[in-house]
């Protein structure tokens, strides 16, 4: 092979090697080193984002959601993983098809008839009270409201008897219980009863009286999200028949000596076990210290704060989660991908005695849509550097993003001022917006040494500056090193250099 088909040979594998080596990868951040606490970060934090339907069966992370075009999209955000419960929901407000096989007549899924039927419950009350079942769909979760006017010394009974007919292991099923306590006026009591043939049941009640924790209260205050889930041979048993209960004809839901109203969003009593909720923090040991703990009941109403949404139960996995609330949220400088809302740019600092500085420019923006209700969002800034070094900190609000960096024709405003010294928080918009561009600016002055952390997981072209210049582009790139390649094994003057 003659000299210059091996020089050929060379600059075609150079040119496949840099193919190979830019061709479209995974969004790329702003290439500086953010596990260092000197990197600058600003970020806007959100204590508390609802999503409005989390359905778990499109979706995994906490931070996707619907889009205003009914697309699945991700907020350009992380939730703070120093927290222990992240995310919260309230268990009636998941539509969950657990939740309304009862009864079980078609089998476990596509139910023809179920509880939720308000037409198929009858009711009876004392002569002096009265009683209503109604329709009370809410948070796309059908369910029904059990509501009773009630008389000292009555009581006001909802009796749900179609279907029903449980003849066996009466004692080993598990009585569910999903729902709200929407009023309990003072000295009313509800019991949510299973019936037998003859008169005989078993109970859990809601009761101002009772200990919440108590193995079969459902409540004791009116509330939201409470769940309830015991086997019916560990509650207690009452009732006008043979004192013997052997059977499951009808659950009835009792209210007695006032005033109160229960709404329904989970019914169940034919399984044979419970199921688990979630993980949680609970003071399991009664010593004053939370304990993480996965739970198959809630008594304490609601929002349950999770340690995750992957610990939710099986019975959730297709489930939509209707008002996730997400804590911490944080939209960060680190995170951008796109090349036009950022610029970093190191050179020297001659004219201020240091080495070198960082130039910074970050464009944050929370988006908004139907789907999601913001909380307090707030700019931050986690100072890493002496005061001292921030020789310019500066935040222009509303900005059009589209606006080159350094040629922005709205104001900025002087945060400097809000530094308070390395290793503190500066708040640098206290009451932030959606769909607002903020636009960040500073300079800061580094030694080299820091110049080499802050760079240390990014790639930084010969301009010293991410995305620009010959260099930073492909074929700069490619370039760069095909005449390092001819150089290094002397070809380069077939190709118009050397001598």
């Amino acid at each position: 092979m003659s000299l210059r088909s091996k020089a050929l040979a060379t600059l075609a594998v150079a040119m496949a090697v840099m193919v190979s080596m830019t061709a479209p990868a995974a969004a790329a951040g702003p290439g500086l080193n953010f596990s260092s606490d000197k990197t600058p970060n600003p970020i806007v934090v959100e204590d508390e984002l609802v999503v409005s339907q989390h359905d778990r069966g499109d979706m995994s992370d906490p931070l996707e959601y619907y889009d205003d075009s009914g697309e699945v999209s991700t907020l350009p955000a992380t939730v703070n993983d120093s927290q222990t419960t992240p995310v919260g929901l309230r268990w009636d407000q998941i539509d969950a098809e657990q939740y309304r096989l009862f009864p079980r007549i078609d089998g476990e899924s596509g139910n023809s008839a179920n509880w939720t039927t308000t037409a198929d419950w009858t009711t009876s009350s004392g002569s002096n009270s009265n009683v209503a079942v109604n329709d009370a769909d809410a948070d796309g979760v059908p369910k029904v409201t059990v509501d009773a006017g009630v008389a000292s010394g009555e009581t006001a009974s909802a009796t749900y008897a179609d279907n029903v007919s449980i003849t066996s292991d009466a004692n080993k099923r598990v009585l569910m219980f999903v729902g709200n306590v929407d009023e309990l006026t003072s000295g009313a009591t509800v019991e949510v009863r299973a019936v037998d043939s003859d008169g005989d049941y078993r109970y859990a009640e809601i009761n101002a009286s009772a200990a919440a924790a108590d193995d079969d209260v459902i409540a004791n205050g009116t509330g939201n999200g409470f769940v309830f889930q015991e086997r019916l041979g560990d509650l207690p048993m009452a009732g006008s028949g043979d004192g013997s209960f052997d059977g499951i004809q009808s659950v009835d839901v009792v209210a007695a000596d006032s005033d109160a109203q229960v709404t329904i969003a989970g019914l169940d009593l034919d399984k044979k076990s419970d199921f688990d909720l979630g993980e949680i923090e609970r003071d399991t040991d009664g010593d004053g210290e939370m304990e993480t703990t996965t739970v198959t009941d809630y008594h304490e109403g609601g929002v349950a704060n999770l340690t995750g949404l992957d610990t939710l139960g099986e019975p959730f996995d297709s489930a939509v989660v209707n008002d996730l609330h997400v804590y911490d949220v944080q939209y960060r400088f680190a995170d951008l991908t796109d090349e036009s809302e950022y610029s970093t740019n190191f050179s020297s600092a001659d004219d201020y005695s240091y080495p070198q500085k960082l130039e910074l420019y970050a464009d944050l923006e929370v988006p908004s849509a139907i789907d999601l209700s913001h909380g307090s969002l707030t700019m931050e800034f986690d100072q890493g550097l002496p005061t001292e070094r921030y020789v310019t900190f500066e935040v222009a609000s509303g900005v059009d993003s589209s606006e080159e960096f350094g040629n922005l024709s709205d104001a900025y405003s002087d945060k400097t001022g809000a530094l308070s010294g390395q290793d503190t928080t500066a708040t640098l918009v206290s009451s932030a917006s959606a769909d607002t561009t903020y636009r960040g600016h500073l300079v800061v002055l580094l030694q080299d040494e820091e110049v080499d952390t802050l760079q240390s997981d990014g790639v930084m072209g010969p301009t010293g500056s991410s995305g620009d210049g010959f260099f930073g582009t492909i074929w700069g790139k490619i370039t760069g090193v095909v005449g390092a390649v001819l150089g290094a094994t002397g070809l380069a003057r077939f190709f118009g250099g050397g001598s």
